[in-house]
């Protein structure tokens, strides 16, 4: 890896949410891949390469490395509704736990000599619930299938890619921003919020959960510092006389886990108030409840808000306060309008 070349970037699940906001922001400083499942996307910029990939069995994704040498892999592809996860157990596990996707990164250093660095998208999730604001070295104890199936994955990163790779896991919040350039097939948390305080029938947020959003725009910069900072270090390391395969304090960052969310610990309630704010509406239209009033099918944990000091402290890095972002995303009008 080379920091004063461009990269060769693979962004997997580069059709949803966050996928098609890195591919965007990526693709400013580096060559772009992305993978999708059943639809390209037409709105990605006309250098960014697009592969079809099945990511539950691997198919596609072996070609993919043939064709090209990677110098990092941005991982967000998952099943992320936990509902979804819930029902169909080993669908969840088969593409949330990347195993196909190791077996790649691995199979690329020992053929191409090339490590690449592998950014993967986790969740709070993997978290219980049982107190606020967790540390990366909290013991994790998952209460939904998609928790238990995303800190698998992260076991199984840790567990076959050997220390000299670096590894960054982002355990994100809920992942909030503008609408992407196009449609991901389901509801989108942000607009469905702005809708329903939009509204004139109240709709209840629970006041008994909370979280750490994450601003989609924060997760760009996030990502393009820790490729550079990846590309940095490799090319120090091959500078390095008689450089050989780094330990823990040779990669570049102490830590491979992350939490990677917004400042605050913020309840729906709490988030449903800030957007009305900024849309000017009001709060009528909310209603507060307890989480423990609805049966949604799937046990939730009640506070996994984060503690994000680790980013700040090793990467020099601060997310954006929910309040501020909605700033960004939905501008008052200029006046006169």
């Amino acid at each position: 890896m080379h920091s004063s070349q461009q990269l060769s970037v693979l962004v997997t699940g580069g059709s949803g949410y966050a996928g098609q906001f890195l591919v965007h922001a990526l693709a400013n400083a580096h060559k772009v891949h992305y993978t999708y499942g059943t639809r390209q996307l037409a709105s990605a910029p006309s250098s960014a390469v697009a592969h079809k990939v099945d990511l539950a069995t691997g198919e596609g994704l072996r070609e993919a490395f043939e064709q090209t040498v990677f110098h990092a892999v941005v991982n967000c592809a998952a099943i992320s509704q936990p509902g979804v996860c819930e029902s169909a157990p080993e669908a969840a596990r088969a593409v949330n736990v990347p195993n196909h996707l190791i077996d790649c990164i691995l199979r690329q250093e020992q053929e191409k000599g090339v490590r690449a660095a592998l950014i993967h998208f986790s969740t709070d999730q993997v978290y219980d619930g049982s107190h606020a604001m967790w540390k990366e070295d909290d013991q994790c104890g998952p209460v939904n299938v998609y928790g238990k199936s995303k800190l698998e994955a992260e076991q199984c990163i840790v567990s076959r890619l050997p220390e000299a790779f670096p590894v960054a896991i982002l355990r994100s919040s809920i992942i909030y921003g503008p609408p992407p350039p196009e449609p991901v097939g389901r509801a989108l948390f942000l607009q469905f919020v702005a809708s329903a305080v939009r509204g004139a029938q109240p709709t209840t947020f629970f006041d008994d959960e909370w979280r750490s959003p994450v601003y989609v725009r924060d997760l760009e910069r996030l990502v393009g510092r820790l490729i550079t900072t990846a590309a940095e270090a490799a090319a120090g390391e091959a500078r390095a006389a008689g450089a050989g395969p780094g330990g823990p304090a040779d990669g570049p960052w102490r830590h491979r886990v992350f939490n990677a969310g917004g400042p605050e610990r913020l309840s729906r309630a709490d988030m449903a108030r800030q957007v009305a704010d900024a849309l000017g509406c009001g709060h009528g239209a909310i209603a507060s409840a307890s989480a423990a009033s609805i049966n949604r099918g799937v046990a939730s944990p009640a506070d996994i808000s984060m503690d994000v000091s680790r980013l700040a402290a090793e990467l020099g890095f601060r997310t954006t306060p929910f309040r501020e972002a909605l700033r960004e995303i939905f501008p008052p009008p200029a006046q006169g309008q």
